[in-house]
């Protein structure tokens, strides 16, 4: 079944017994992710978690099944993710869809699904799951992501200080968790006991001219500049900049240039193309996508962002390392110099 905002996450919140399965799709991985972690808060500290991949999952379908039925050796609650998922997953997830005793809530990050795709079909058709598609936030969203966060944790944030927590992060939903959640630490703020977030508590926690870096960094490996690149990931890096930041940003970057290719590909004019998530680009940002679509024709920027999904993904469990998020973002500018 399909879910609006207000729905997954009270079904994330607490879990209803009828729901099987979670499918959290959409280009917006980061979204996916956040969400994601509201069901992990909801199962408490003390739950049993098992991890699958959708590789995994395609050589044993009856794994998930399994896994979902399963009762904890100590009677602890248990759930399971699925990250990255695909296609793949389809006879997994039939098989947990048929299973008579499945009482451990699945949920599953399946990344960008064409309308036709059976994995979502069968989820859209069947009560035992609910699907949310998460895209990449607006900017006035975004503000009100970060406002809306920081109330969960008890934390007053102005809108201009939003804006700022925006800017900093690209517009990343985990990113810009991840300042509320410092932000929140730093007041000592809890539900029960608010606090109102302070421009200086975040100039102290943030890093914020490292971190204005970020987006320059992403734009140097998406136009191939490696010698520009390797310099500028040197300071970055002696300046404790964190690359998975700058990864992210490349990565939303990277969909976006195939969003306006996609429309330009379709015989769009490039004025009317020059829009993502359905608002216009401000001269800035045009004239950084004109360089870009210089770099990414149609049939490599799906390339790229696989590429670059990958490694974020990866960034996000740990299962990377900062020297290897640079090779990753090494390769991404060789493959854009390419282009020119």
């Amino acid at each position: 079944m399909n879910a609006d905002r207000n729905a997954i996450l009270r079904a994330l919140d607490a879990p209803p017994e009828t729901v099987r399965l979670f499918l959290l799709y959409g280009p917006d991985d980061s979204g996916s992710d956040a969400l994601s972690a509201r069901l992990a808060k909801a199962m408490g500290p003390t739950a049993e978690r098992t991890d699958f991949s959708g590789d995994q999952l395609s050589k044993d379908p009856a794994a998930l099944a399994d896994a979902a039925a399963s009762i904890s050796l100590f009677g602890d609650k248990s759930w399971i993710r699925v990250a990255p998922a695909g296609e793949e997953v389809l006879s997994a997830v039939e098989a947990l869809f048929s299973s008579p005793g499945a009482g451990n809530p699945v949920v599953m990050i399946a990344g960008a699904l064409r309308k036709t795709s059976k994995l979502l079909t069968l989820c859209l058709g069947n009560k035992a799951a609910l699907c949310f598609a998460s895209y990449p936030p607006s900017d006035r969203d975004a503000a009100d992501i970060v406002i809306q966060t920081g109330r969960e944790r008890g934390l007053k944030i102005d809108p201009a200080l939003a804006r700022r927590i925006v800017d900093l992060t690209g517009g990343d939903r985990a990113l810009m968790t991840g300042e509320v959640e410092k932000l929140a630490l730093y007041h000592d703020a809890e539900p029960d006991h608010p606090a109102e977030a302070s421009h200086e508590a975040l100039d102290a926690l943030s890093s914020e001219v490292v971190d204005q870096d970020a987006p320059a960094l992403a734009t140097l490996a998406l136009v191939g500049d490696l010698k520009g690149l390797v310099s500028e990931m040197s300071r970055f890096r002696t300046l404790g900049g964190s690359l998975a930041g700058v990864l992210r940003i490349a990565l939303t970057k990277a969909m976006n240039v195939a969003e306006v290719r996609s429309a330009i590909d379709a015989g769009t004019s490039q004025n009317s193309a020059f829009r993502v998530n359905g608002r216009p680009l401000f001269k800035k940002e045009a004239d950084e996508m004109t360089r870009l679509l210089r770099h990414w024709p149609g049939e490599t920027i799906g390339r790229g962002i696989v590429r670059l999904a990958a490694a974020e993904r990866a960034s996000r469990g740990g299962a990377i390392s900062e020297t290897l998020i640079a090779q990753e973002l090494l390769a991404v500018a060789r493959q854009a110099a390419r282009a020119r």
